[in-house]
């Protein structure tokens, strides 16, 4: 072999030995994160505060009976469930109502309007937050499916915790091909920038919330001024968590294993566009930031893919001799490494998958998400739920807002 040769092939191990330290990184902290079961503690009985679940719904006719017969479901006697039904198209507001005259614990709540400056999904939690009476507020995404011990044991997590936040990372319903590739590297992109045991210190900064399911309580929502203050954001979790930690109240993100379950995404285009969204918004609209993102998938994985590649051409085609040898048995040992982090990744948040081994093709995809993000940032424009934005949207529409939610 040529020194150059050498030195690529000493290049090359360098970049393979960062997944055995990654393997190591991830099985401590797996092995110390103990995930929330419905056998956690639960909430003495004796203390039951009333907890208002709100429901944000906007053409969701597909989940949302599921979600609301879990909701119902739900193993905690101080509960109101309000649905707000957002401009729906389809038989969300339909299915809403069937649920409130079968349970007096529910209200159906309509809006029929974005004021300029907001999110959908902002506007419509702060309209109708208003008319939630409980002490703890249950904001959830109507693809959720909570087991029914969920309130309680978040309730004594929160209380254990001296928490003022709690919120929570379901496992994934995944039910297509394309849910099973891409949903858990996507995952991964976005907890590496938050890392759990980061959120739950209370000496560090950083924060996250997962707007899957977070339980807050009335007084921190209003004291972090409540979703108008992330009146612009298409993460307003990340952005409430923002809020209450930085008021210096304790917030909490747990792992749980058979507690809660969410189907995020149907289809590959919705998949694409909801993880593009999110990683541009979770990573402050920064173009660099998403660009470090891309380069660890491109340093770190497909180069194994290229590496294989280049070597059985060189085989193929009777070139290279030891050099291309060594490749294909490095790429490989290089392949064999990725699995076992990925076995890993995947079993968190889609436990048993079998689609594992599609990890390069998922890689593929998550590139492309992590780009498409990269363009928002130069073209400022995110669409979402039928819905245009534009993401510089001005911190304006605060008296349309306030006069409806007065009116609520």
């Amino acid at each position: 072999m040529t020194r150059v040769e050498t030195y690529i092939l000493y290049a090359y191990a360098a970049i393979i030995l960062i997944w055995p330290l990654r393997w190591i990184a991830l099985k401590i902290i797996l092995g110390q994160d103990r995930p929330l079961t419905p056998d956690s503690p639960r909430l003495a009985s004796a203390a039951h505060p009333l907890v208002s679940a709100i429901i944000p719904a906007k053409d969701e006719e597909a989940m949302l009976d599921e979600c609301l017969s879990a909701v119902r479901a739900q193993e905690y006697p101080d509960l109101e469930i309000l649905i707000v039904d957002d401009r729906s198209q389809d038989r969300t507001l339909e299915i809403a109502r069937r649920h409130e005259a079968a349970d007096p614990r529910i209200r159906v709540l309509q809006n029929d309007r974005l004021p300029p400056g907001w999110t959908g999904k902002t506007y419509v939690l702060h309209r109708h937050s208003a008319s939630a009476r409980g002490e703890w507020l249950w904001f959830l995404d109507a693809d959720v499916k909570p087991e029914p011990g969920f309130l309680n044991v978040m309730l004594e997590y929160a209380r254990s915790n001296n928490a003022a936040l709690v919120s929570v990372l379901p496992e994934l319903r995944c039910e297509t091909f394309w849910e099973q590739v891409v949903q858990p590297l996507a995952g991964i992109v976005l907890m590496t920038s938050f890392p759990p045991r980061k959120i739950n210190d209370d000496a560090c900064p950083l924060a996250f919330a997962n707007g899957q399911s977070i339980l807050v309580t009335r007084a921190a929502y209003d004291a972090a001024g409540g979703h108008r203050a992330v009146r612009d954001r298409f993460v307003e979790d990340i952005g409430m968590a923002q809020k209450v930690k930085g008021l210096g109240m304790p917030i909490r993100l747990g792992i749980t294993k058979g507690l809660i379950s969410c189907r995020m995404y149907a289809s590959l285009g919705q998949l694409v566009r909801g993880w593009s969204r999110i990683f541009f918004d979770a990573l402050d609209r920064k173009p660099w930031r998403l660009l470090l993102k891309l380069l660890d998938p491109l340093v770190f994985c497909q180069s194994g893919h290229v590496v294989l590649l280049v070597a059985m051409g060189m085989l193929g085609s009777g070139r290279g001799g030891v050099f291309a040898w060594w490749l294909l048995g490095l790429s490989l040992a290089h392949h064999a490494l990725m699995y076992a982090v990925f076995r890993l990744v995947y079993d968190v948040s889609v436990p048993d998958s079998k689609y594992v081994a599609t990890f390069p093709l998922g890689n593929l995809i998550t590139d492309y998400i992590l780009i498409r993000a990269i363009w928002m940032c130069f073209t400022g424009k995110v669409a979402w739920r039928g819905t245009s934005y534009d993401a510089s949207i001005s911190q304006t529409g605060d008296r349309e807002a306030d006069e409806a939610a007065a009116g609520v």
